[in-house]
């Protein structure tokens, strides 16, 4: 009798203990159909939006309002949401994205945007790609770039805006590399004033105490570029970026060091 009463209560219980998880689910999937399940963060889901809503005025919008468009992915605070765009296939679209990506300084973006750069032969595009590399400041983009500079059969503009960029690097530890790229352009390239111009001016933009010295010792070549070109070409912009260089270098003063 004990035992046909404790198998009877057996089954009873696993009855009770299916019932139970039945309706536990059974409200779990009302819950969720509902809406009141975990809910994805307020400011994420409106910028999942925005930039939904954004894309589409990159495909088809006037310049005016892609430009716009781009103005307000600045204000993004979730860049990750613009990364799965970086293999669009539209340049329009492209070009917001990068440029968002370096106006938000995002450094997770740094090797979608250097594969990008490798792959795309649009020239906006690419100069595009180059000064986000330089506002994200990643090290990991300067072998790129330097190379760039360094390949003659690099587009000659893109060549020639290289150097700006790379100076955004000085405060890195790839700024010894940027040192002696700018070093290696001026004595395998001196012949090429224009190109050694924009290395004068990125020198001017790294210039430092600790390098200063390094650079003095090429004053007189720039001079002599200088010159050539005044002859040339006259007191042109060239010149000019010629001459502030070496004025500056002849000028700087290396911080004394406090003694106490």
């Amino acid at each position: 009798m004990y035992s046909g009463y404790f198998a009877r209560d057996t089954q009873y219980l696993k009855k009770n203990e299916l019932f139970k998880y039945f309706i536990s689910f059974f409200f779990l999937w009302i819950f969720i159909l509902s809406g009141c399940g975990p809910k994805e963060d307020p400011t994420l889901a409106m910028e999942r939006k925005m930039v939904a809503g954004g894309v589409e005025i990159l495909r088809s919008g006037t310049p005016v309002e892609r430009d716009s468009v781009i103005r307000t992915f600045y204000q993004l605070t979730n860049p990750g949401l613009l990364h799965p765009f970086l293999v669009d296939t539209d340049p329009n679209v492209l070009i917001g994205m990068v440029s968002a990506l370096g106006y938000l300084k995002d450094k997770t973006a740094a090797a979608a945007l250097a594969d990008l750069l490798k792959k795309t032969s649009e020239y906006l595009l690419q100069e595009t790609v180059i000064y986000a590399l330089g506002e994200i400041a990643d090290t990991s983009s300067v072998p790129l770039l330097v190379g760039m500079l360094e390949d003659k059969t690099t587009r000659r503009d893109l060549r020639l805006s290289i150097p700006i960029t790379l100076a955004s690097f000085s405060k890195t530890e790839a700024a010894g590399k940027v040192e002696q790229a700018f070093i290696k352009i001026l004595e395998s390239d001196s012949d090429d004033l224009e190109l050694c111009s924009y290395i004068a001016v990125g020198i001017l933009e790294i210039l430092n105490p600790g390098n200063a010295d390094l650079f003095r010792k090429y004053t007189p070549l720039l001079r002599q570029m200088a010159e050539r070109r005044k002859a040339e070409s006259g007191e042109d912009g060239i010149w000019t970026n010629f001459q502030l260089t070496i004025q500056e270098l002849e000028n700087y003063k290396t911080p004394a060091i406090s003694q106490r």
